[in-house]
């Protein structure tokens, strides 16, 4: 792959630009939150296993919805509940302002899916529609090239995301509001990010939607690739289950309470650690047209889960953050070329389906992640649900390559052949 093919958008069409711009908006607001939620509700008084909870409530919101998407976005439109989603956590963001008890707010993470995820940028039941619709805007030996700058801009709004989780000290020191109101205008700026991300979306063609003899309702159990859609999901959310136990929100929680780093330390370092990902988005997609989208998906992860044991084990704030950052350069390069494959391994009216039940496997499992941890953090330390999730994850990438190294992608079937046929 040529450098050009992703710093040039002129092979990126209209449809594609706006979803990887509309992501962008949305993961950056997601990525402050993600900073700020757990330190806002330890303002607010909850306990930690409360905190869990209402990032657990975030996740299965994500996850309701995904059932709901593979379902119904043929009949319902996927350009409609792209716009809808938006507007719903718009909708989230100004409840987050003016509500502060306990009960309202699991409802308002479910219905909102405020999913602050473990990479920052949280999940979002567009998120499936998203991966359903690039693939057709690209030929197959470009599809890895679109995944990868999808992930860039969206981890560049990540990255950014991050650093404005330093603003509310500076509207304390400006403004001189307090803790809790600096917090809670950052959520008015979340509302109105996503207001934003709802009109891309609502700007999108009607190329977007399946074709006509694919409208109606989707019955994933008749699906002819269902078998391999259950498996990939099923290894699929153990991986999630491990990065949602490294949510950001936590980890955010765990630089502060074991090394008293403050918002604004913070907000540098997650910022940091998201301009290594959107980099190594870069490579990844290079990598995986080289040697294969599961080989790439494999053979970075493992080291990436070996840095989270020794940041876990470090005695320093220093230290703990290089470990960190080598985790974040490495952890997500397998983001574009997973995205890839679960796209070319199924045919295109199974696209949508495919990325919601991964949606849904993942956001289940993902759900429990985050109350894992804080039970884990509870009864024995930081450092315990840091190991744990790190080994799962290592037996999580042996368990895929041993299942599936055979099962090619149609371009890279083809470059085995022509590369036989040259010998």
């Amino acid at each position: 792959m040529k450098i050009r093919s992703l710093t040039s958008f002129n092979w990126v069409s209209r449809d594609a630009r706006l979803i990887i711009f509309a992501r962008a908006i949305r993961t950056f607001a997601q990525s402050f939150i993600a900073v700020l939620l757990a330190l806002y509700l330890t303002e607010l008084g909850f306990s930690l296993v409360q905190i869990g909870a209402l990032l657990s409530a975030g996740v299965i919101g994500v996850a309701a919805f995904a059932v709901v998407v593979g379902l119904t976005s043929n009949r319902v439109g996927r350009r409609n509940f792209l716009v809808a989603f938006s507007l719903i956590s718009a909708g989230s963001g100004l409840a987050l302002f003016f509500v502060d008890e306990f009960i309202p707010l699991l409802l308002i993470a479910f219905v909102g899916s405020l999913s602050t995820g473990g990479g920052g940028g949280g999940e979002s039941p567009a998120q499936p529609l998203e991966l359903a619709i690039l693939p057709d805007t690209a030929s197959a030996t470009r599809r890895t090239d679109l995944f990868a700058v999808y992930g860039i801009f969206a981890r560049t709004g990540t990255a950014l995301g991050a650093l404005a989780a330093g603003l509310p000290a500076l509207y304390q020191e400006i403004f001189g509001l307090s803790t809790l109101s600096s917090f809670k205008l950052m959520f008015v700026g979340f509302a109105v990010l996503q207001i934003g991300g709802a009109i891309l979306y609502g700007l999108l063609s009607s190329k977007v939607e399946s074709p006509g003899e694919q409208r109606g309702w989707t019955n994933p159990l008749k699906l002819p690739s269902r078998r391999l859609i259950v498996t990939l999901t099923a290894l699929f959310s153990v991986d999630t289950f491990t990065t949602s136990m490294v949510m950001q929100s936590l980890v955010a929680f765990w630089f502060s309470t074991k090394f008293g780093l403050d918002v604004s330390s913070l907000a540098f370092v997650f910022f940091l650690s998201h301009v290594l990902t959107a980099v190594s988005l870069w490579l990844a997609a290079k990598i995986s047209n080289r040697f294969g989208l599961l080989n790439t998906m494999v053979f970075t992860h493992i080291p990436s889960s070996f840095f989270l044991i020794a940041a876990a084990f470090a005695p320093t704030a220093w230290a703990a953050i290089l470990f960190w950052q080598l985790r974040s350069f490495l952890g997500q390069m397998d983001t574009p070329a997973r995205d890839s494959y679960t796209m070319a391994v199924v045919g295109p009216e199974e696209r949508v389906a495919m990325a919601s039940i991964h949606m849904v496997g993942r956001s289940a499992t993902g759900a429990v992640g985050p109350s894992a941890t804080t039970a884990l953090w509870s009864v024995f330390s930081a450092g315990v649900p840091l190991v744990s999730a790190a080994v799962l994850k290592i037996a999580y990438d042996l368990t895929l390559y041993a299942m599936f190294r055979n099962v090619r992608p149609p371009e890279e079937i083809e470059r085995a052949k022509k590369r036989d046929a040259a010998k």
